[in-house]
Protein backbone atom coordinates (compact mmCIF):
# COMPACT_ATOMS: atom_id res chain seq x y z
CA UNK A 1 0.00 0.00 0.00
CA UNK A 2 1.57 3.26 -1.08
CA UNK A 3 2.16 5.97 1.51
CA UNK A 4 0.25 8.34 -0.79
CA UNK A 5 -2.78 6.09 -0.55
CA UNK A 6 -2.46 6.02 3.23
CA UNK A 7 -2.35 9.83 3.22
CA UNK A 8 -5.38 10.03 0.91
CA UNK A 9 -7.34 7.72 3.18
CA UNK A 10 -6.33 9.85 6.17
CA UNK A 11 -7.67 12.95 4.37
CA UNK A 12 -10.93 11.12 3.71
CA UNK A 13 -11.32 10.07 7.34
CA UNK A 14 -10.47 13.53 8.65
CA UNK A 15 -13.13 15.00 6.36
CA UNK A 16 -15.73 12.55 7.61
CA UNK A 17 -14.81 13.16 11.25
CA UNK A 18 -15.10 16.92 10.74
CA UNK A 19 -18.32 16.88 8.75
CA UNK A 20 -20.40 14.30 10.55
CA UNK A 21 -22.30 14.94 13.74
CA UNK A 22 -24.41 13.03 16.21
CA UNK A 23 -25.59 13.33 19.76
CA UNK A 24 -24.98 11.20 22.80
CA UNK A 25 -27.71 9.32 24.57
CA UNK A 26 -27.81 11.97 27.29
CA UNK A 27 -28.28 14.69 24.67
CA UNK A 28 -31.35 12.94 23.31
CA UNK A 29 -32.82 12.45 26.74
CA UNK A 30 -32.23 15.88 28.20
CA UNK A 31 -31.40 18.49 25.58
CA UNK A 32 -34.86 19.88 24.92
CA UNK A 33 -37.97 18.11 23.67
CA UNK A 34 -37.33 14.97 21.68
CA UNK A 35 -37.41 15.19 17.90
CA UNK A 36 -40.08 13.28 15.99
CA UNK A 37 -39.67 9.58 15.35
CA UNK A 38 -38.43 8.50 11.95
CA UNK A 39 -41.64 6.64 11.25
CA UNK A 40 -44.03 9.58 11.43
CA UNK A 41 -44.02 13.20 10.20
CA UNK A 42 -43.23 15.97 12.64
CA UNK A 43 -46.24 17.43 14.44
CA UNK A 44 -44.62 20.86 14.55
CA UNK A 45 -41.31 22.44 13.63
CA UNK A 46 -38.74 22.93 16.42
CA UNK A 47 -38.75 26.35 18.04
CA UNK A 48 -35.62 28.52 18.02
CA UNK A 49 -34.69 27.11 21.43
CA UNK A 50 -35.25 23.53 20.29
CA UNK A 51 -33.64 23.82 16.85
CA UNK A 52 -29.96 23.29 17.84
CA UNK A 53 -30.79 20.01 19.59
CA UNK A 54 -33.05 18.90 16.74
CA UNK A 55 -30.28 19.55 14.22
CA UNK A 56 -27.67 17.73 16.30
CA UNK A 57 -30.04 14.78 16.64
CA UNK A 58 -31.01 14.85 12.97
CA UNK A 59 -27.83 13.09 11.86
CA UNK A 60 -28.46 10.23 14.30
CA UNK A 61 -31.99 9.86 12.99
CA UNK A 62 -30.61 9.65 9.48
CA UNK A 63 -28.65 6.56 10.53
CA UNK A 64 -31.60 4.56 11.84
CA UNK A 65 -31.71 2.66 8.53
CA UNK A 66 -29.56 2.32 5.45
CA UNK A 67 -28.58 5.64 3.91
CA UNK A 68 -26.41 7.17 1.23
CA UNK A 69 -24.16 10.12 2.03
CA UNK A 70 -22.47 12.51 -0.39
CA UNK A 71 -19.79 14.94 0.82
CA UNK A 72 -18.20 17.72 -1.24
CA UNK A 73 -15.41 19.98 0.02
CA UNK A 74 -14.20 22.92 -2.09
CA UNK A 75 -11.16 25.07 -1.38
CA UNK A 76 -10.06 27.40 -4.14
CA UNK A 77 -9.72 25.33 -7.31
CA UNK A 78 -9.51 22.02 -5.43
CA UNK A 79 -12.49 19.76 -4.79
CA UNK A 80 -12.74 16.61 -2.68
CA UNK A 81 -15.80 14.39 -3.15
CA UNK A 82 -16.97 11.36 -1.19
CA UNK A 83 -19.87 9.08 -2.04
CA UNK A 84 -20.80 6.41 0.45
CA UNK A 85 -23.51 3.86 1.23
CA UNK A 86 -24.01 2.98 4.89
CA UNK A 87 -25.60 0.03 6.63
CA UNK A 88 -25.53 1.22 10.26
CA UNK A 89 -26.99 -1.99 11.71
CA UNK A 90 -23.95 -4.01 10.60
CA UNK A 91 -21.33 -1.29 10.36
CA UNK A 92 -20.99 -1.96 6.64
CA UNK A 93 -19.98 0.80 4.27
CA UNK A 94 -18.81 1.48 0.74
CA UNK A 95 -16.96 4.69 -0.03
CA UNK A 96 -15.59 6.22 -3.20
CA UNK A 97 -13.50 9.35 -2.90
CA UNK A 98 -11.49 11.70 -5.10
CA UNK A 99 -8.75 13.74 -3.43
CA UNK A 100 -8.24 14.23 -6.53
CA UNK A 101 -6.54 10.82 -6.37
CA UNK A 102 -9.34 8.22 -6.28
CA UNK A 103 -9.76 6.04 -3.19
CA UNK A 104 -12.33 3.25 -2.83
CA UNK A 105 -13.12 1.37 0.35
CA UNK A 106 -15.43 -1.47 1.35
CA UNK A 107 -16.11 -2.07 5.03
CA UNK A 108 -17.62 -5.28 6.37
CA UNK A 109 -18.19 -6.42 9.95
CA UNK A 110 -14.66 -7.78 10.28
CA UNK A 111 -12.52 -6.16 7.61
CA UNK A 112 -11.69 -2.99 5.71
CA UNK A 113 -10.75 -3.32 2.04
CA UNK A 114 -8.90 -0.43 0.37
CA UNK A 115 -8.40 -0.35 -3.38
CA UNK A 116 -4.82 0.10 -4.51
CA UNK A 117 -2.84 0.18 -7.72
CA UNK A 118 -2.35 -3.33 -9.05
CA UNK A 119 1.36 -2.56 -9.43
CA UNK A 120 1.45 -2.57 -5.62
CA UNK A 121 -0.03 -6.07 -5.58
CA UNK A 122 -3.59 -7.32 -5.83
CA UNK A 123 -6.35 -4.74 -6.41
CA UNK A 124 -7.58 -4.69 -2.80
CA UNK A 125 -5.68 -4.45 0.47
CA UNK A 126 -7.40 -6.12 3.43
CA UNK A 127 -7.13 -4.69 6.94
CA UNK A 128 -8.41 -6.71 9.90
CA UNK A 129 -10.77 -4.48 11.90
CA UNK A 130 -9.77 -6.26 15.13
CA UNK A 131 -6.17 -5.08 14.61
CA UNK A 132 -6.97 -1.42 14.04
CA UNK A 133 -5.88 0.94 16.79
CA UNK A 134 -9.06 1.94 18.69
CA UNK A 135 -7.82 5.53 18.91
CA UNK A 136 -6.71 5.63 15.29
CA UNK A 137 -8.44 7.66 12.59
CA UNK A 138 -9.59 4.62 10.66
CA UNK A 139 -11.30 2.90 13.59
CA UNK A 140 -12.77 6.21 14.71
CA UNK A 141 -13.91 7.16 11.22
CA UNK A 142 -15.69 3.85 10.69
CA UNK A 143 -17.91 4.45 13.73
CA UNK A 144 -20.00 7.13 12.04
CA UNK A 145 -22.52 7.31 14.87
CA UNK A 146 -19.83 8.17 17.42
CA UNK A 147 -18.64 11.34 15.73
CA UNK A 148 -19.48 14.78 17.05
CA UNK A 149 -17.99 16.80 14.19
CA UNK A 150 -18.99 20.38 13.54
CA UNK A 151 -22.57 19.64 14.57
CA UNK A 152 -21.36 19.04 18.10
CA UNK A 153 -20.75 22.79 18.27
CA UNK A 154 -24.13 24.06 17.06
CA UNK A 155 -25.10 26.93 19.36
CA UNK A 156 -27.89 28.71 17.50
CA UNK A 157 -30.32 28.05 14.64
CA UNK A 158 -33.26 29.85 13.10
CA UNK A 159 -35.94 28.44 10.85
CA UNK A 160 -35.87 29.56 7.21
CA UNK A 161 -38.99 27.58 6.35
CA UNK A 162 -39.62 24.17 4.76
CA UNK A 163 -37.37 22.36 7.23
CA UNK A 164 -34.36 24.57 6.47
CA UNK A 165 -32.34 26.26 9.23
CA UNK A 166 -29.49 28.72 9.33
CA UNK A 167 -27.23 29.04 12.32
CA UNK A 168 -23.79 29.17 13.86
CA UNK A 169 -21.50 26.48 15.26
CA UNK A 170 -18.70 27.09 17.76
CA UNK A 171 -15.55 25.05 16.91
CA UNK A 172 -14.40 25.00 20.55
CA UNK A 173 -17.72 23.51 21.62
CA UNK A 174 -17.45 20.98 18.79
CA UNK A 175 -14.08 19.86 20.12
CA UNK A 176 -15.47 19.62 23.66
CA UNK A 177 -18.37 17.48 22.40
CA UNK A 178 -16.07 14.97 20.68
CA UNK A 179 -16.43 11.39 21.87
CA UNK A 180 -12.72 10.54 22.00
CA UNK A 181 -9.31 12.17 22.29
CA UNK A 182 -8.51 11.01 18.76
CA UNK A 183 -11.52 12.85 17.38
CA UNK A 184 -10.73 15.90 19.49
CA UNK A 185 -7.21 15.95 18.03
CA UNK A 186 -8.59 15.65 14.48
CA UNK A 187 -11.03 18.50 15.06
CA UNK A 188 -8.43 20.73 16.69
CA UNK A 189 -6.16 20.20 13.69
CA UNK A 190 -9.00 20.98 11.26
CA UNK A 191 -10.18 24.03 13.19
CA UNK A 192 -6.79 25.62 13.92
CA UNK A 193 -6.80 27.29 10.49
CA UNK A 194 -10.05 29.15 11.19
CA UNK A 195 -9.93 32.93 11.37
CA UNK A 196 -13.02 33.18 13.57
CA UNK A 197 -14.66 31.14 16.30
CA UNK A 198 -18.01 31.11 14.51
CA UNK A 199 -18.86 28.78 11.63
CA UNK A 200 -22.06 29.64 9.71
CA UNK A 201 -24.11 26.70 8.51
CA UNK A 202 -27.39 25.72 6.91
CA UNK A 203 -29.18 22.47 7.68
CA UNK A 204 -32.31 20.83 6.35
CA UNK A 205 -34.47 18.34 8.25
CA UNK A 206 -37.16 16.25 6.61
CA UNK A 207 -40.60 15.55 8.10
CA UNK A 208 -39.16 12.63 10.06
CA UNK A 209 -36.54 14.86 11.72
CA UNK A 210 -33.67 13.40 9.66
CA UNK A 211 -30.79 15.55 8.48
CA UNK A 212 -30.81 15.63 4.68
CA UNK A 213 -28.45 18.53 3.98
CA UNK A 214 -25.69 20.31 5.87
CA UNK A 215 -23.55 23.09 4.42
CA UNK A 216 -20.98 25.19 6.24
CA UNK A 217 -18.00 27.38 5.42
CA UNK A 218 -14.62 27.56 7.11
CA UNK A 219 -13.10 31.06 6.87
CA UNK A 220 -9.32 30.60 6.75
CA UNK A 221 -6.35 32.82 5.99
CA UNK A 222 -5.96 30.95 2.70
CA UNK A 223 -9.60 31.52 1.73
CA UNK A 224 -12.99 29.94 2.22
CA UNK A 225 -13.48 26.17 2.48
CA UNK A 226 -17.03 25.19 1.52
CA UNK A 227 -18.42 21.93 2.88
CA UNK A 228 -21.61 20.16 1.83
CA UNK A 229 -23.07 16.89 3.10
CA UNK A 230 -26.21 15.33 1.63
CA UNK A 231 -28.00 12.31 3.11
CA UNK A 232 -30.64 10.51 1.10
CA UNK A 233 -32.12 7.15 0.03
CA UNK A 234 -33.13 6.31 3.60
CA UNK A 235 -34.04 2.65 4.04
CA UNK A 236 -33.30 1.73 0.45
CA UNK A 237 -31.31 -1.47 -0.17
CA UNK A 238 -27.52 -1.13 -0.35
CA UNK A 239 -25.07 -3.77 -1.52
CA UNK A 240 -21.92 -4.17 0.54
CA UNK A 241 -19.90 -7.12 -0.70
CA UNK A 242 -16.31 -7.92 0.16
CA UNK A 243 -13.97 -8.26 -2.83
CA UNK A 244 -13.17 -11.83 -3.91
CA UNK A 245 -10.36 -13.44 -1.95
CA UNK A 246 -8.39 -13.83 -5.19
CA UNK A 247 -8.42 -10.04 -5.56
CA UNK A 248 -7.23 -9.21 -2.04
CA UNK A 249 -4.03 -9.37 -0.06
CA UNK A 250 -3.57 -9.02 3.68
CA UNK A 251 -1.97 -5.83 4.93
CA UNK A 252 1.55 -6.19 6.25
CA UNK A 253 1.97 -5.80 10.00
CA UNK A 254 3.72 -2.45 9.51
CA UNK A 255 0.60 -0.96 7.85
CA UNK A 256 -1.27 -1.08 11.15
CA UNK A 257 1.09 1.63 12.42
CA UNK A 258 -0.84 4.03 10.17
CA UNK A 259 -4.23 2.75 11.28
Amino acid sequence: MRRSLARALAVCLAALLTACGTTTTSDIATDGPSAPSASAPSASAPTAAEAPAAIRQGFQRSLEKTVRMDVTIKAGNQTVTMRSALEPATGGMTLDMTTPEPVSMVVTADAVYVQQDEKDGKPWLKLDRARLRPEGQLAQGLDIRAQAGILGGVVSAQSAGNGRYTGVADPDKAVAAASSESERATLRNAFKVLKTKAVPFTATLDDAGRLTLLTYTFDTAAGAVDNEMKMHSFGEPVTITAPKASQTEAAAAEMYRFF
